[in-house]
């Protein structure tokens, strides 16, 4: 895989992963022990970590309920300036477009004593719920190992991995209503439901084939359906 490949990887990856725990087919603790990477649930308003994985723990060096009780103020005594007045203020911009569809890749890093070499690692975010973030963090040389994972344990999707840059860079507004057009809606029932011009819809919509780079409604239904969020 090339570099760009690999850093495009992990978000595909968590889009999926993440729509497996909202469907309850998998828990935390199963996903965390099928990834080779370090899954950590952060709380939305502060990135408090809530949940993280038995390895995160060992390379953090502090128990679960550790830091749930240090909260966010882990971060004050790990991390760098940078991440911490650079990364992590655009990360909570993303968040705050409020599209559980966006996944946000960041490097991060960590250092548990000053006088230890930091650690940095490739991280992908996305809305999990409603106050919460789910994350997957990695060191570079495993990131190639999470896409293999995902595939060989829960399948391909051709149409989602040809589509998945260019979704990306489509507004929440146009992801809506790319939804409704997978469900076969006239461009009038979607102006009904969202309660905005029939024209301002068709606008929308031109956006959307520009963006997929298609001409074909059948296409954006199988699109639709592939990014369907649950």
């Amino acid at each position: 895989m090339t570099e760009k490949e690999l850093l495009q990887a992990p978000p595909k990856q968590l889009f999926k992963l993440s729509k497996l725990i909202n469907q309850g087919v998998i828990s935390y603790d199963d996903l965390a022990d099928i990834i080779p990477g370090i899954l950590h649930i952060n709380n939305r308003e502060d990135l408090a970590l809530e949940y993280i994985s038995k390895e995160g723990c060992n390379i953090l060096r502090y128990s679960l309920e550790e830091l749930r009780t240090l909260g966010a103020e882990v971060f004050e005594k790990h991390q760098s300036h940078f991440t911490r007045t650079i990364t992590y203020p655009k990360l909570m911009a993303e968040i705050g477009k409020d599209d559980p569809n966006h996944v946000i890749p960041f490097f991060q890093d960590w250092q548990y004593e000053e006088d230890e070499k930091p650690v940095f690692h490739f991280t992908s975010t996305k809305i999990l719920n409603n106050t919460q973030l789910i994350s997957i963090s990695l060191f570079p040389d495993r990131i190639e190992y999470l896409t293999n994972a995902v595939n060989r344990l829960f399948g391909m999707n051709k149409t989602y991995d040809k589509y998945f840059c260019c979704y990306k860079k489509m507004t929440k507004r146009e992801k809506e209503i790319l939804g409704f057009l997978g469900q076969e809606l006239s461009r009038k029932e979607i102006s009904n439901l969202l309660f905005i011009d029939e024209k301002t819809v068709k606008k929308h919509c031109e956006n959307i084939y520009k963006k997929l780079n298609t001409s074909k409604r059948t296409e954006l239904e199988k699109i639709a359906r592939a990014f369907a969020t649950i």
